[in-house]
């Protein structure tokens, strides 16, 4: 038995029994520790058959610790403590709380005159059993379908940790993870896969590559479970050459401070730039991901500096034990390695690093990047904005963290300041990334290298009420906002002069309210006004009368 399955069939036996949380069949859309944009997926996704307000069960016995109430994110999310076990279980998405957890959280929105709540909770203060219907599942928050998200984290650690070993007897799987594509890199001015090529690909097991240097072997591949068509992250993976273990992958445990360590795990530039994610055996200085990876002496990187064959192997297994090998070769053939000049300051991983241009300045924290870097940063003149456009380091290189970016603004014309604001470029559309005016600069905190300048967002947030004339039949108001660019940062709703609390799906953009008798009275006309402010300062307010 290898050393990770070993690992799992000790804890197993130790594992508390945690109740289903749905009465359904379980099938999962998504499992933990799936390499996702800047994070790994921190658990699981459980299917609803499409539906929302299925019951959802409570893990064990323990009490609710938290409650969030977002637009995005879990959207709806109820967190339990068990203490006799020291974990904590989530559950997000959600469409409702019981009625002991809604009634305390309701009382704080209307106490706060806010939709978005992060609450906490004592030991007593809301108990709950084993088994026990603590919510409804739905849609909320950046759900892109209806499911039920749940985690299961070590209450002491906060690191989440995989809920596939507590919950496997309810699941089907005997199908093994699948090889899509196998890749193999060179390593810059050290390696050589093909006349000038940065990475050769082959989609068939046993494929031969030829090569000569530093090198690092690359897979595409998903695990696959029973009963559906989904595919999902790999959670074991190991690499041998000659029969000798190099690299090792376990993905069972997740500290939410290092999970930008995801872009670590694969070909960063193909994944941003292509969406493809193939994964490597690269591993940087900083080691981000700590004992989720083991290596040898290289680093993850191979060198091939006999001309002979290198016999390799791919071995992946899930949780269940399906186990899937991909042998290829790597045949090492001479051949000259193009050597490079590198361009720009070499930056430590390790320091505090500061770089002043033309009417800009970069300020990166230490441990913002995960290896020494060669770093370059630029402005360029461009009339459609109102400084230049500023290039700051290689959009190929990912972050560990934010960095500071100051941008002078050359046309410096609006009277209120709020109005300005840095986006990124790049894609369908500008990004903005906000900022913060002073003595002529404007000041963000950003996490991507890549190309940025100052623009200004003078037009106020769009109202738009949906079907108005319906609601007094329905008894459901319904607006949709939009906002051209920095995006919405308060919004307010009265109905005949006093707070409601319009439900806000950031998803979607749209803002409903139920009328509730207790707060606005049924047989009378009624005027709601809502006014709603976008991150630069900009407010809109629309005015609706109706009968109800």
């Amino acid at each position: 038995m290898a050393i990770g399955a070993a690992m799992a069939a000790s804890a197993a036996e130790t594992l508390p029994d945690l109740a289903r949380p749905l009465d359904i069949p379980l099938y999962l859309s998504g499992n933990f520790g799936e390499l996702r944009p800047n994070h790994f997926h921190s658990g699981l996704d459980f299917k609803t058959q499409g539906r929302t307000g299925l019951p959802i069960h409570c893990a064990d016995d323990g009490y609710v610790s938290r409650v969030v109430v977002s637009p995005w994110g879990f959207g709806r999310a109820v967190y339990v403590t068990h203490p006799a076990t020291g974990l904590t279980t989530v559950y997000g998405h959600l469409e409702s709380f019981a009625q002991k957890i809604d009634e305390p959280v309701r009382k704080e929105q209307y106490d706060r005159e806010s939709f978005r709540v992060d609450l906490n909770f004592q030991p007593g203060e809301i108990p709950v059993k084993k088994g026990e219907v603590i919510a409804r599942s739905g849609n909320s928050g950046s759900s892109g379908g209806p499911h039920l998200h749940m985690d299961v984290r070590d209450t002491k650690t906060k690191h989440t940790l995989d809920p596939m070993p507590y919950f496997k007897k309810y699941i089907a799987d005997n199908v093994a993870p699948q090889m899509r594509s196998l890749a193999l890199y060179a390593v810059e001015g050290e390696g050589e896969v093909g006349t000038g090529a940065r990475a050769v690909y082959n989609a068939t097991p046993g494929a031969v590559f030829k090569a000569w240097g530093k090198v690092i072997p690359g897979i595409k591949a998903y695990d696959r479970m029973t009963g559906t068509s989904n595919i999902y992250g790999v959670k074991y993976l190991t690499l041998t050459v000659d029969g000798r273990e190099v690299y090792r992958r376990v993905i069972g445990e997740v500290d939410f401070s290092s999970t930008r360590g995801v872009n670590t795990l694969i070909d960063y530039p193909d994944m941003s730039q292509r969406g493809s994610w193939v994964m490597t055996t690269d591993v940087p200085a900083s080691r981000p991901l700590g004992e989720m990876e083991t290596v040898g002496e290289n680093m993850g990187m191979l060198n091939i500096d006999h001309e002979r064959d290198y016999k390799c192997k791919w071995v992946m297994r899930d949780e269940h034990g399906n186990t899937a090998t991909v042998p290829f070769t790597i045949r090492g053939v001479k051949a000259p390695i193009a050597r490079i000049t590198p361009k720009g300051d070499r930056l430590s991983y390790q320091d505090k690093n500061t770089y002043r241009g033309d009417g800009f300045a970069v300020e990166l924290p230490a441990g913002t990047l995960y290896d020494d870097t060669y770093f370059t940063a630029t402005a360029t003149p461009s009339s459609p904005y109102l400084s230049p456009v500023v290039l700051v380091g290689s959009p190929d290189i990912p972050l560990a963290g934010n960095y500071t970016l100051a941008i002078d603004v050359k046309r410096d014309t609006l009277p209120d300041k709020r109005q300005y604001c840095i986006v990124r470029l790049g894609g369908k559309k500008a990004a903005s990334v906000g900022g913060k005016y002073s003595d002529g600069k404007l000041t963000a905190q950003v996490n991507r290298f890549g190309r940025y300048a100052v623009t200004a967002d003078t037009k106020a947030p769009v109202i738009t009420p949906e079907n108005k004339a319906a609601w007094g039949k329905t008894g459901r108001i319904s607006y949709r906002i939009a906002d051209n660019l920095s995006g919405i940062d308060q919004y307010r709703c009265e109905i005949d002069g006093r707070w409601v609390m319009l439900e806000y799906d950031g998803k979607t953009g749209r803002f409903t309210y139920r009328l509730d008798p207790s707060r606005v009275t049924r047989g009378k006309a009624h005027k709601a006004v809502v006014t709603v402010t976008d991150a630069c300062g900009n407010t809109s307010t629309s005015t609706t009368s109706f009968n109800w």
